[in-house]
């Protein structure tokens, strides 16, 4: 009876434990949600931005990564290296079949917990070029340390394969050296890790054109063309927007160099609007300062939402980002109306510069501006005949914006 009673007791506590445990068990073996993200591209700063933009907005999915791209640049596969550990997302390379991910690609995908690889896929080729010692010797250690976070075996000789030889390995032989996992599909490799896909990514038209701004030769043009641009601002009289142009290339550029983070380049798009704007209200002209800085304010603004996290994205940042927008309006509001009052009052100015006597402070051309003082003020001023010298007397026959044609009065 004892014993009767005691097996009962056993057995209902097996039971409540089995209960008690099997919402647990269930969760592991649950299907997780999963991203696709295709990532068939060099590995540059186009890549660097359309990785970090895909982790933000799929925060606690497990991140596929399909590659297939022959690879890029040692700095932007590390930023990349580094986003996937500062996110904490667990990320799966796949390469599909006929993929290839060599070089920089290579060592991306090592950052990943797993790699699966179809057949007519391959990944290896590590070497950088050119061949410094010391940066070899830093991509093997990041091989091995990648290959040590992964758990594998042989690090050291897998390291010095794919690094001092640029050895390349089909799937099977991948396997075969436990570097990845075959897998006939994608859903074979879904089925295997026990993932539901939810979303595929693919670059944006901007990560596109971020991918061209890093080529050598065109951050490099960008660099050339940023400074001269300055200069010219610099040494022109008045405010022609060279400088803005300027800056903005050479913000693309050290972009493009994998020196800047992608928010420098939203912030710089925002600020390049706003001062465009505010030049636009300032000045009178034909409102191309105002439709250029409109332009590129809603582009720093769009991009820099898209990377925000959605979880980031609660009520009181949606209430509190309407109210100062409200209230930016306003402001930009009141200002447009103190423009349009600045305005007439400066076609009153330009009415009254028509005709005026004044002298010139530097050489003026024909073609080559120089600066003449007119009614209390400088200004750019071109000369409608020859070429007017320092310290002569002029008079102004018309004004075009913030220009203003001059002649010479004889003596």
């Amino acid at each position: 009876m004892v014993m009767d009673m005691r097996g009962s007791v056993s057995s209902i506590a097996i039971l409540l434990a089995v209960l008690l445990l099997s919402p647990c068990i269930m969760d592991g073996y649950a299907e997780r949600e999963a991203v696709l993200v295709v990532l068939e591209m060099n590995i540059d700063g186009g890549a660097v931005s359309f990785v970090e933009s895909t982790i933000n907005s799929n925060r606690g999915r497990v991140v596929v990564l399909q590659i297939n791209s022959y690879g890029g640049y040692l700095s932007a596969a590390d930023r990349i290296i580094s986003l996937m550990e500062q996110s904490g997302a667990v990320c799966i390379a796949w390469i599909p079949p006929g993929g290839y991910a060599i070089s920089a690609a290579a060592l991306v995908s090592l950052s990943c917990r797993e790699i699966y690889m179809a057949p007519g896929s391959v990944i290896g080729g590590v070497k950088p070029s050119p061949e410094d010692p010391k940066v070899i010797e830093y991509v093997r250690a990041r091989v091995r340390s990648l290959l040590e976070k992964q758990g594998k075996s042989n690090i050291t000789w897998i390291a010095d394969r794919l690094v001092n030889e640029a050895k390349t390995y089909t799937a099977t032989e991948a396997g075969v050296i436990g570097l990845a996992i075959p897998a006939t599909d994608l859903l074979e490799l879904l089925e295997r890790e026990g993932l539901e896909l939810k979303a595929r990514v693919e670059p944006s038209l901007w990560d596109r054109l971020l991918s061209v701004l890093s080529n050598p030769l065109i951050f490099q043009i960008l660099l050339f063309a940023g400074v001269i641009l300055i200069l010219a601002e610099i040494f022109t009289v008045g405010f022609q927007g060279y400088g803005i142009a300027g800056v903005l290339m050479i913000i693309f550029a050290l972009y493009g160099m994998v020196l800047l983070p992608v928010e420098i380049l939203h912030v710089a798009l925002i600020l390049s609007g706003a001062v465009l704007i505010a030049i636009e209200l300032l000045t009178p002209g034909f409102g191309v300062f105002g439709i250029a800085g409109t332009v590129l304010t809603a582009i720093g603004f769009t991009l820099t939402s898209i990377s925000i996290p959605r979880e980031a994205v609660t009520g009181l940042v949606i209430t509190v980002a309407s109210g100062l927008a409200s209230l930016t309006g306003l402001f930009l509001f009141i200002a447009i109306k103190a423009a349009k009052a600045m305005k007439i009052r400066r076609v009153e100015l330009r009415e009254r510069l028509a005709g005026s006597i004044g002298y010139a402070k530097t050489d003026i051309g024909e073609t080559n501006p120089g600066t003449v003082y007119v009614l209390n003020e400088d200004w750019t001023a071109y000369s409608i005949k020859g070429t007017i010298a320092a310290g002569s007397r002029v008079r102004v026959i018309r004004v075009e914006g913030l220009k203003i044609y001059v002649e010479k009065l004889e003596e």
